[in-house]
């Protein structure tokens, strides 16, 4: 072989030996960034069971609030006769206290 032949064949088992590098580089580095995405996809599953706490909470919460809310409407609905009744009770008190 020639200079020239020896040369080539030594570039090219370079080229062959960086790239079986860089592969064994981006296999390591892709085994990683999957590690990584399991934690990630586990974390998002917390936040996810947490969010569907929250939500039920909250759905719990607007149900309790609407009975609580009609239940001070009709108590007060109710009330309402005998708050006027005692209003007049007491203009009708107060006008005889008045002097003359």
């Amino acid at each position: 072989m020639t200079v020239d032949a020896d040369i080539t064949v030594e570039i090219l088992r370079e080229i062959r030996d960086e790239i079986r590098s860089t592969r064994t580089e981006l296999k390591a580095e892709l085994v990683e960034v999957k590690t990584e995405l399991v934690q990630v996809n586990k974390r998002l599953d917390g936040v996810t069971e947490r969010l569907d706490v929250v939500e039920h909470t909250l759905t719990d919460f607007a149900g309790q609030h609407l009975l609580l809310t009609r239940f001070v409407k009709n108590v007060a609905y109710r009330h309402d006769d005998e708050l006027a009744d005692l209003r007049d009770r007491v203009e009708k008190l107060e006008q005889r206290k008045k002097p003359s």
